[in-house]
């Protein structure tokens, strides 16, 4: 549930983001304005992962500095951190009770289900949901039957066990960079001459515990005091000579130590993991009569090397090799066979972000993006892609205002339009044209096969219906992948990081019908979906299917996601033959499920 407002001086940055974040989902319900919902939830996720105290940017008359804050939610902090409560936003609570606000983080009911369940069924709390599920009331509304009650009562049952003892990627990364870039500027010029994070944030796991930076410098207690007084600090957990443990304004604890040159290549090894890894490589040390920890080896006296003999280690590459192994990318450092391949020297040259050239799958205004298509193809142009496929939303989703046929039709003369510049001026770039298509309840598409057969390069995605039971989900999924115009299946699972669970499709189904038709999967790098996950792309390219890492991105400061996705791949394995958007525009095109490039 949403922080309340109290004390201003009490307010934190996240209590502060969990104020708005309340206020867009009593929007929601209310069926406000679409835009004033998205601002406030810009504006909510600005302030959670803002790198410094949400009161000294107010005391400092520096709000509408923040990202996604403007006038009108400036106005309502400044009222906020002023007086500790906003009439505006107490307004809106007197016309919704908390509970029903509530009620639409449970999966599979959402700001207008809720507001039906409180409108028509009296219900105003998730418990109230609960009982009225298993008493069987809500298969009174209309739409609603016995299935849906079970949905309702296994949603609960999920966000009961959501934790969130762990932190989303896509917010511990930035904020940790941003902390480093920091670290850097307060301490005197070569204070600090190397500085790296490690643990599960070098490895790209989709959610970290606490955040671990090494650095070397000759002024460890000057770091040390410096990083306890960066402003993204609001307390200090833990101190010594050379670390030293904070909680940062957003919860998240970060641990900082200071090594000297000659442990640097044993400490990054260590302190990045995992431990699974680890445990693997001290046992290969062990075996070559070596005690491996933080600093370096220790001879044990068992092997050809004096009892008590030490070697230390400059960079990690160099420990790795002593031991008789290449260096696994910091992404495989995850037990999965990395160690032996290091071993063998078989470890694959994973793709890299400059190894793509295009992506497959992003928005404009013609849906729900934020930007023209031009906008978005200059962005694309500016990261050096070659092509860039427009993907808005098909008829199906309603509330983003799909694309029909007819509206498809007429984006094509945009699209054709910006072609013939680009070409008449020597440009060697092309936009594509094609859709998201909606993956309806019963595996019927958004759009017909006809208007389908017209594109480039077709995502079919679910958006809806994603707690559908296993068999149903599945054989829904699978009669939009057999269909001959689907190119691509956008982020197949559903899920949320940290809010929604995947849904309970059948994956292994799913991508071994892939493999048979040709259908591409898609890694979406949006950091709060990395949807399919590693495991499951892995698992995708062993049967035969090629990958699309795409950026799904709705504004252009979108596709600087990318890197989110690549990280995804690099843990699956997989090597840039494995993604068909490091292929030129033609190879990619012909890659496709009904090898439509080959015609063009």
């Amino acid at each position: 549930m949403a922080a309340e407002a109290g004390k201003p001086d009490r307010l934190s940055n996240r209590d502060v983001a969990a104020i708005l974040a309340n206020v867009a989902d009593m929007l929601q319900i209310l069926d406000a304005n679409r835009f004033r919902i998205i601002a406030f939830q810009n504006a909510a996720e600005a302030i959670r992962t803002l790198g410094q105290d949400i009161r000294v940017v107010h005391a400092e008359g520096k709000l509408q500095t923040i990202s996604g804050v403007g006038k009108g939610i400036a106005d309502a902090l400044d009222e906020l951190l002023t007086e500790g409560r906003v009439e505006e936003f107490d307004k809106l609570k007197e016309k919704i009770p908390p509970g029903v606000v509530e009620m639409i983080h449970i999966p599979d009911v959402g700001p207008k289900t809720a507001k039906r369940l409180w409108d028509e069924l009296g219900i105003t709390s998730v418990e109230e949901l609960r009982q009225a599920a298993e008493a069987g009331r809500i298969r009174e509304l209309k739409g609603f039957g016995a299935k849906s009650e079970q949905k309702i009562l296994k949603g609960i049952e999920l966000a009961a066990k959501r934790g969130d003892e762990r932190t989303p990627l896509g917010e511990a990364r930035p904020l940790a960079l941003r902390l480093i870039e920091e670290l850097i500027e307060a301490t005197p010029e070569e204070g600090i001459t190397r500085i790296e994070a490690a643990g599960s944030l070098r490895r790209w796991r989709e959610t970290i515990g606490d955040v671990d930076i090494l650095a070397i410098s000759p002024q460890s207690q000057t770091v040390i005091e410096a990083f306890q007084k960066l402003p993204q600090v609001v307390d200090v957990a833990g101190s010594g000579e050379t670390k030293c443990s904070v909680i940062l304004t957003t919860g998240l604890r970060v641990d900082l130590r200071v090594v000297e040159p000659k442990h640097w290549g044993a400490a990054l090894q260590y302190f990045t993991g995992s431990k699974e890894h680890n445990v693997q490589v001290r046992e290969l040390a062990q075996r070559q009569g070596w005690s491996l920890n933080e600093y370096g080896l220790t001879a044990t006296g068992a092997g050809d090397a004096a009892e008590g003999e030490q070697r230390f280690f400059a960079e990690e590459a160099e420990l790795y090799a002593f031991l008789g192994m290449a260096c696994p990318p910091p992404e495989l450092r995850e037990n999965r066979g990395e160690v032996k391949a290091a071993r063998e020297g078989v470890l694959p040259e994973l793709v890299r972000l400059e190894d793509i050239r295009g992506e497959l799958h992003g928005h404009s205004t013609w849906s729900d993006g934020t930007a023209s298509i031009a906008a978005m193809a200059e962005a694309a142009r500016q990261r050096g892609y070659s092509y860039w496929n427009v993907a808005d939303h098909s008829t199906g989703l309603g509330m983003v205002g799909g694309l029909d046929s007819k509206r498809l039709r007429e984006q094509s003369d945009e699209i054709a339009a910006l072609n013939e510049q680009w070409r008449e001026a020597g440009e060697e770039f092309r936009l594509l044209r094609g859709t998201e298509v909606e993956i309806l309840s019963d595996g019927a598409l958004g759009l017909p096969d006809e208007a389908l057969a017209e594109l480039d390069v077709v995502v079919a995605s679910i958006h809806s219906g994603l707690r559908q039971d296993r068999e149903t989900i599945t054989e829904r999924c699978l009669k939009a992948v057999r269909n001959p115009h689907v190119d691509i299946l956008g982020h197949a699972t559903g899920r949320l990081i940290g809010s929604r669970p995947p849904s309970e499709i059948d994956m292994e189904r799913i991508l071994r019908v892939c493999a048979e038709t040709g259908t591409v999967v898609e890694i979406n790098a949006h950091p709060s979906r990395l949807d399919v996950n590693d495991v499951y792309a892995r698992r995708a390219v062993e049967l035969g299917c090629k990958i699309a890492i795409n950026s799904d991105a709705h504004e252009t400061s979108g596709m600087e996601m990318m890197e989110y996705g690549i990280a995804v791949a690099r843990r699956a394995w997989l090597r840039a033959a494995d993604v068909i958007n490091t292929y030129p525009l033609d190879k990619m095109l012909a890659a496709l499920k009904d090898r439509r490039g080959e015609a063009a």
